[in-house]
């Protein structure tokens, strides 16, 4: 596509590409020096109208003033929050995003949790949006979702969780049954009509059939709407004591952990990786805002009972006694 791209474009013209998941370089091989240094990704979430991330990722040659205008036209005229990126597999949001998502799957099976509770635990509780895991997966594409978790695999050959992104064997099998979500009328929820009217099914993911979704409250969601704000509730959520905070622990905990372990990788910086989230994913805490809710200290202690390796970054961190 460049190669064409590149016979017809008036010199000193942008190229952008909106790759979530093609390397930069790679893109810029065999152009011209004036292409290269008018190239750069811009990486719009979707849906557009509604989300505020643009991911910017310039090439080894990319125009340093040429970069900085378009941060400045996305940010003045069209409103997003700029997160810089680095030339890396799903570059910033979706790395730890998709981490996120596997850690959730991970950890529910161990857990002996299905899909509806997992969403429930992951929503406005946790400072996540309604939509949650599933239902956001329904809204990508189980499709996308699955080659995104093979660009990570394939890309980041020492990633540290490598073994974490591994398509599950749920997801490849609704893959190739045609359930990929809302495009196709079911994904991990199916909207289905009776006589009683129409309501809403959740997949079994041992089954791959689509059941009524369970009733019932959870009790630690009770207890975290009862906090004020958001760190209240994520605290209360990841240490109480059941299945459900559990899950709300293990995942948030392992997040935390995996974004501390990609810094200089994908972020020189922790705001980078805290903004990529709460604009790309609506998370309303990036993974470092909730490490301080739940208590740098007190989670570190519980991370390590656990037997989690704690990036040495949060430990110089500690050692520094400054909270």
């Amino acid at each position: 596509v460049f190669t064409d791209v590149e016979k017809y474009r008036k010199p000193g013209s942008i190229v952008s590409s909106n790759t979530s998941g093609l390397s930069v370089a790679g893109m810029t091989v065999g152009r011209s020096e004036d292409f290269r240094r008018h190239f750069m990704v811009t990486h719009f979430f979707n849906p557009v109208r509604y989300m505020r991330l643009l991911e910017l990722i310039p090439c080894a040659d990319t125009d340093p003033d040429l970069f900085a205008g378009m941060a400045e036209f996305g940010e003045r005229i069209l409103g997003k929050g700029i997160v810089y990126g680095k030339d890396t597999p799903n570059f910033i949001a979706n790395r730890v995003g998709v981490f996120g998502s596997t850690a959730v799957i991970h950890w529910m099976k161990e857990f002996g949790i299905g899909v509806v509770e997992a969403d429930k635990v992951f929503g406005p509780t946790m400072g996540r949006p309604s939509s949650a895991v599933f239902r956001t997966a329904d809204i990508v594409g189980l499709d996308t979702m699955a080659h995104v978790i093979r660009t990570i695999a394939e890309g980041c050959p020492n990633d540290p969780w490598l073994a974490r992104f591994e398509v599950p064997k749920f997801m490849a099998d609704m893959v190739a049954k045609g359930l990929l979500g809302s495009k196709t009328g079911g994904g991990f929820y199916k909207k289905v009509r009776d006589a009683s009217g129409s309501k809403i099914q959740a997949i079994n993911l041992e089954t791959l059939e689509y059941e009524d979704q369970p009733d019932g409250r959870l009790a630690a969601i009770g207890a975290a709407r009862k906090q004020e704000t958001t760190a209240g509730k994520v605290r209360e959520m990841v240490y109480f004591d059941d299945k459900y905070g559990q899950l709300a622990w293990k995942v948030t905990a392992e997040s935390a952990i995996y974004s501390a372990e990609l810094l200089g990788e994908i972020s020189d910086d922790i705001v980078n990786i805290d903004r990529g989230m709460r604009w790309g994913y609506n998370w309303e805490l990036g993974p470092f805002e909730a490490w301080d809710a739940m208590g740098l200290e007190r989670s570190v202690a519980r991370m390590k009972e656990e037997g989690m390796t704690v990036p040495p970054v949060v430990e110089t961190l500690l050692a520094k006694g400054e909270g």
